[in-house]
C-alpha cells in the first residue's frame, strides 16, 4: 500500500487534510472498457440523469479503517467523483460521479489501481434477483404490519381479559373492539393475502393445498370476530387472528433466512470472465463475453475459462476440463482442434476462434439440461398438501353438519360452524413444514453439508442406490501417490528431480513433489530450466542434465522407446533413461469404512471419466459390474436415468459440473 501511495504522491496518508489535494494522473486501463457497453453498464448503474450517476461496487479487499479512509477520499484524487461511502460489513462502496467527466470504466480502474479491484458479477444484478429482492421486501412489510397489529390488538384485549367483575364499561369494549377491527383489516388484506391468492390458484386447478384450510380458518376467525364486535356479543378474537398471521409469516422468514445463509446457486455465466480480449486486425480490445460472435478471434490467458466452443489457433495448449467433468488431468489440444466451453487454460495463454456463441456452447447445453432445471418439492410438503385435501373436506362436512344440527337457531348454527373452522385450522402443520425443514438444513449446514434443494431433506433416508464419481470425490483432487519404477534414485538425484519440478506449474509435477521425502537440507540446488508445453521440463543442475516428461519426448532425448500413460512421468539424467514415476490416486481417509457401511444397505455404483487403472483398488467396495470408466457427463446422466427407470431412488455424488 505504501508503494502504491508513494507512486501517486499520496504519502500524506495520515495527514491528508493538512497537505491538501495531491496530483493523481490516472492511466487508462483497457481491461475495463467492456463496462462502457450499454448492456453491461445498465446492470451496474443504479441511477443516471445524464449528468450524475450512482453505482455500488463490492470490494473484497477492504479490511481495515485505513481502507475506509482512503476510499472515502476518492473525491480528492479525482474531483469528478462527488461522493464515496464504504459499507464495511458488506465490503461495498457506493459511488456518485459526474458521467461527463469520468467514465464508469475509469472509476473502476481508479479503485483497482489503489489495490481494491471490484468483484463484478452481472448475474447478481439480473431481473430475477431483483424480483427476489422485491418479494423479500414485501414479506418484511407483511410481517411488520402483522406484528404491529398483533401487539396493539393484544393491548386492546387485555382489559376484557382482566375484567372478571364486569367493571369495564360497554362503551370501552365497543371502542376497543372497533379499534381492533381497524388494525386487523389491513392484516387480512395485505399480510395474509398470499394465503388467499395461493388458495384461489389451487382451487382454480381443482386442487386443495394446505393453504386452503388455513385461509378458511383465517376468514372464519376474522369475520366471526367482526360479527361479534358489531353485534356487541363479545370482543372477538382478532388478537388470535393477527397473532396467527404474524407467526405464520415468521415461519416464512425463518425458512428464507436459513436458505439465504446457505445459498450458492449461480448461473454458469458467473464463472466466466466478464470480458475477453478480442482481436480486430492488429488491435486488441476488451468486450463483454455475451457479445462474442461466431468467427471472433480471442485470447484466453492462463487459468481462465474458455467462454465458448472454439478452435485453437495457437500451436498447442493444455486444457483442464475439471469444471465440466471433474477430471483434473489436463488434455493436450493441438492447432485446429476443438476446445469446449468450460475448459480452463493451463500454462501459456491461447488464441482461439469462436465456433459457437456462448448461448449455444457445450457448457450451456450441459448446464441447462433438464436434470438441473427441474424443481422438486419436499415430500413433507407433498404429504401436507395430500393431507390438506382430505382434511378440508372432512372439516367442511363436520362444520356444515354441525350448523344444520342447530338450525333453526341461526345464532347457534353460525357460532358452531365458525368454531369448527377456527379450531380445526391446521396452523400448526403450516408452521411445522418451514420450521422443520429450515432447522434440518441449518443442522446440515453446521456439518458443512449444503443443500441447494429443500426437497432433498426428507428423501435422504429413502435412498437405495448411490452413484459415485471418482476423481476429486473418492480421491483427493490434485493429490496422488508417486512411486518411482526403475533403479533407486540417490538422495542427490531425488533433490535434482525436486528442484527441476519446482520450476514447473504442471499438476503432475506438483503431485510428484508432494510425494517426495527429501530432507530440507538437500534443497540447495539451483539451475536453469526450460519447460516445453505438453512434453516436459529440462535443465542443468550443478553440471548434470535432467529431463522429466512424456515417454515420447524422453525417448527422443535418450533413444529409448517406452510405453506412455496419462499417469506417468519419465526421467532422464545426463541423457540416460532412469525410469518413470507412476502416479496413483490418494483415496480419502475413512473411505473404506464408509463404503463398507453403505454397501450393506444400498447399491453402490462408480462412474468415472478417467481410465480404468484404479479398477483393482475399487473392486473390494464395488461389484465388478457396478464399475464404469471412460464415462462422459451425458453417459453419467443416462446411467442415473436408467437406475431411476428401474424404480431406484438415486443419489449422484461427484465434483465438477458432471
Amino acid at each position: 500500500m505504501y508503494e502504491l501511495l508513494q507512486d501517486k504522491d499520496l504519502c500524506g496518508y495520515y495527514d491528508f487534510e493538512q497537505r491538501g489535494t495531491p496530483f493523481f494522473k490516472e492511466a487508462q486501463n483497457s481491461r475495463f472498457n467492456y463496462l462502457e457497453d450499454e448492456t453491461v453498464r445498465s446492470q451496474l448503474i443504479q441511477f443516471s440523469d445524464g449528468t450524475i450517476a450512482k453505482t455500488t461496487l463490492r470490494l473484497p479487499a477492504i479490511h481495515c479503517a485505513s481502507c475506509i479512509w482512503l476510499l472515502e477520499n476518492l473525491f480528492k484524487i479525482n474531483p469528478a467523483i462527488l461522493r464515496s461511502e464504504v459499507n464495511f460489513l458488506k465490503k461495498e462502496i457506493a459511488l456518485t460521479f459526474r458521467e461527463k467527466e469520468i467514465k464508469l470504466s475509469e472509476v473502476v480502474s481508479l479503485v483497482t489501481k489503489l489495490g481494491y479491484e471490484p468483484e463484478i458479477r452481472l448475474d447478481a444484478n439480473s431481473a430475477s434477483n431483483q424480483t427476489a429482492t422485491n418479494k423479500q421486501r414485501r414479506l418484511y412489510l407483511q410481517v411488520g404490519l402483522a406484528g404491529f397489529a398483533f401487539g396493539n390488538v393484544m393491548i386492546f384485549s387485555f382489559p376484557d381479559y382482566l375484567d372478571s367483575t364486569g367493571i369495564l364499561s360497554a362503551q370501552f369494549k365497543y371502542l376497543f373492539g372497533w379499534l381492533s377491527i381497524v388494525l386487523a383489516t389491513p392484516v387480512l388484506i395485505f399480510s395474509a393475502s398470499d394465503y388467499f391468492i395461493s388458495s384461489w390458484y389451487a382451487l382454480r386447478q381443482r386442487k386443495i393445498s394446505l393453504d386452503v384450510p388455513v385461509a378458511l380458518g383465517m376468514s372464519a376467525l376474522y369475520f366471526r370476530s367482526v360479527y361479534d364486535i358489531a353485534s356487541g356479543v363479545s370482543s372477538g378474537y382478532l388478537d388470535s387472528f393477527t397473532g396467527l398471521v404474524f407467526f405464520l409469516l415468521i415461519g416464512k422468514i425463518f425458512q428464507q433466512k436459513t436458505f439465504a445463509a446457505l445459498s450458492f446457486d449461480r448461473d454458469y455465466a458467473a464463472y466466466f470472465p466478464l470480458s475477453v480480449a478480442l482481436f480486430k486486425g492488429d488491435e486488441e480490445i476488451y468486450i463483454p463475453v455475451a457479445k462474442l460472435k461466431k468467427a471472433d478471434e480471442i485470447f484466453v490467458r492462463n487459468h481462465e475459462l474458455v467462454p465458448a466452443d472454439s478452435l485453437l489457433l495457437s500451436s498447442q495448449v493444455a486444457i483442464d476440463y475439471s469444471f465440466v467433468t471433474g477430471e483434473s488431468v489436463p488434455v493436450t489440444i493441438k492447432f485446429g482442434e476443438l476446445i469446449y466451453a468450460g475448459g480452463r487454460v493451463i500454462g501459456a495463454g491461447a488464441k482461439l476462434s469462436i465456433v459457437k456463441e456462448v448461448s449455444h456452447s457445450y457448457l450451456t447445453q450441459l448446464w441447462n439440461n433438464e436434470a438441473f432445471r427441474k424443481e422438486k418439492n419436499s415430500s413433507l410438503l407433498t404429504i401436507s398438501d395430500t393431507f390438506a385435501k382430505y382434511f378440508t373436506i372432512v372439516v367442511g362436512l363436520i362444520a356444515i353438519a354441525s350448523a344444520l344440527y342447530w338450525l333453526p337457531d341461526v345464532d347457534k348454527a353460525v357460532n358452531v360452524f365458525t368454531a369448527v373452522l377456527i379450531i380445526a385450522c391446521p396452523c400448526a402443520l403450516t408452521l411445522a413444514a418451514p420450521f422443520t425443514l429450515g432447522a434440518a438444513v441449518a443442522i446440515f449446514g453446521k456439518a458443512k453439508f449444503y443443500l441447494k434443494n429443500i426437497g432433498v431433506v426428507t428423501d435422504l433416508a429413502a435412498l437405495n442406490a448411490i452413484v459415485f464419481d471418482k476423481t476429486g470425490t473418492l480421491t483427493h483432487s490434485g493429490s496422488a501417490k508417486a512411486e518411482f519404477e526403475g533403479a533407486p534414485l540417490s538422495t542427490q538425484e531425488q533433490a535434482m528431480v525436486t528442484a527441476c519440478l519446482k520450476s514447473s506449474t504442471h499438476p503432475l509435477s506438483r503431485q510428484i513433489i508432494s510425494a517426495q521425502s527429501v530432507p530440507p537440507t538437500i534443497f540447495h540446488y539451483e539451475g536453469h530450466f526450460i519447460e516445453k508445453a505438453h512434453c516436459g521440463i529440462a535443465g542443468n543442475i550443478d553440471g548434470h542434465s535432467i529431463a522429466l516428461g512424456s515417454a515420447s519426448w524422453i525417448g527422443e532425448l535418450t533413444n529409448i522407446t517406452t510405453s506412455d500413460t496419462a499417469s506417468s512421468v519419465h526421467l532422464a539424467i545426463d541423457a540416460k533413461y532412469r525410469g518413470y514415476f507412476r502416479l496413483s490416486n490418494t483415496y480419502r481417509e475413512g473411505l473404506d469404512v464408509l463404503l463398507k457401511k453403505l454397501v450393506a444397505t444400498r447399491e453402490l455404483y462408480l462412474l468415472s471419466g478417467d481410465n480404468d487403472h484404479e479398477r483393482g483398488n475399487l473392486l473390494p467396495f464395488f461389484p465388478e459390474d457396478h464399475l464404469s470408466f471412460y464415462q462422459a457427463p451425458k453417459d453419467k446422466l443416462r446411467f442415473v436415468k436408467t437406475l431411476q427407470d428401474n424404480k431406484k431412488i438415486v443419489a449422484m455424488i461427484g465434483d465438477g459440473l458432471n
